[in-house]
């Protein structure tokens, strides 16, 4: 049952929503829809301001509540922007995503926690680790300790927070995204076409650093993986685009592997869409989606795609765990298994694809535990 508070009349804002929100990640985007219906819906707040990294997108904004920052016109802008939000919130929700692997970054998030209410704050539906530091993890664990409640996405970052920080109010809940399902489902699409392709470069450092001579050839075997994928099926082929960050997002990718077939094949790039619900109506349309990106895959399930999973991070290979994926449909990025992933495409289209064991129905009730976990401890 949730514990009704009185309100402070010095507070402007019942909660402010922290994440990597307005950095054009179709992934992150899913999170800050997720976040702002549990903090209206569960968390019964009335009034919210969101932390807005970069340039507001007015598109972001959900039937005009939400007071956007703006964009950092000098060091430190947003720093004091988010010091400031926080001072003015009954509660920070850090919502969804890996926001915890940076000191500094964990150090603000405390910072905020300390202006606004340590025992009232909450992180959901998020990962720890991993870490950039020693001085990382101790903060990481300070965080933990002081938050009043943190759901975990995994059971790697539970490991790490029991680990870690054994005393804290930390429970392994679930990704956040299913909760976009309360805002709008997908409509059921009879005549789907086409398969969906969401590629994404492979960071070596934490700046987004790549191996140029990986990436080369991650990209020939994507291509060559593309042109089989048509000989077999005839289905056109859609790139997506779940991060449109110019240099280190997805188009240059998707614009290489244009370059590449010019006219032989019918490929198409979509470009990124601030709409996560608009992203997962789209997700609906494809017979199936091929995916780098761990939203990809997360969004396609919810869209009842069948989803080839190409995993180049622990994250990825973990939600493959979580929702029973089918062991041949998951697939190592740094040796891509062109057979397999064709043999089982074509097998899937002609006959049955094989659903993950975790309904979808399961996944929201699970995503649901990010917020009544939270007042379970109230």
């Amino acid at each position: 049952m949730q514990t009704k508070r009185k309100i402070n009349p010095l507070k402007q804002y019942d909660s402010h929503l922290v994440g990597y929100y307005g950095m054009q990640n179709s992934g992150d985007d899913a999170l800050m829809y997720a976040t702002l219906w549990g903090a209206k819906h569960i968390m019964q707040s009335k009034s919210i301001s969101v932390g807005l990294y970069g340039m507001p997108k007015p598109e972001l904004l959900v039937n005009r509540q939400l007071p956007l920052q703006q964009h950092q016109a000098f060091p430190g802008h947003n720093r004091l922007n988010q010091y400031r939000a926080a001072m003015q919130c009954e509660r920070v929700i850090f919502g969804g995503g890996s926001v915890l692997h940076s000191e500094s970054d964990i150090n603000i998030k405390r910072h905020m926690m300390a202006l606004s209410s340590r025992e009232n704050s909450a992180a959901v539906g998020v990962s720890l680790g991993p870490f950039q530091s020693v001085a990382a993890e101790k903060a990481c664990s300070q965080f933990l300790n002081e938050c009043g409640f943190v759901g975990v996405r995994d059971q790697e970052s539970l490991n790490i927070a029991q680990a870690i920080a054994p005393n804290a109010n930390v429970k392994k809940t679930f990704d956040l995204a299913p909760l976009l399902l309360c805002n709008q489902m997908p409509s059921k699409r009879l005549n789907r076409c086409g398969v969906a392709l969401a590629l994404c470069p492979v960071a070596v450092t934490p700046h987004g650093d790549t191996n140029a001579k990986a990436e080369r050839k991650r990209l020939m075997e994507i291509c060559h993986l593309i042109e089989r994928i048509y000989a077999r099926t005839g289905e056109p082929i859609v790139l997506l685009t779940f991060n449109g960050h110019q240099e280190l997002g997805d188009g240059q990718i998707n614009q290489q592997i244009i370059n590449y077939f010019g006219d032989k094949l019918p490929i198409i790039a979509k470009p990124y869409d601030a709409n996560p619900m608009a992203v997962l109506q789209d997700l609906a349309s494809y017979k199936a989606i091929v995916s780098m990106r761990l939203h990809g895959s997360i969004m396609g399930f919810l869209a009842n795609t069948p989803v080839f999973s190409v995993n180049y991070h622990p994250k990825c290979v973990g939600w493959c765990e979580q929702v029973g994926m089918a062991q041949n449909y998951r697939f190592a990025a740094q040796d891509l298994d062109i057979d397999t992933l064709i043999t089982e495409l074509d097998a899937g289209l002609n006959n049955q694809f094989i659903a993950p064991t975790l309904p979808v129905s399961k996944a929201l009730e699970l995503a649901l535990s990010n917020w009544s976990n939270h007042y379970e401890q109230a």
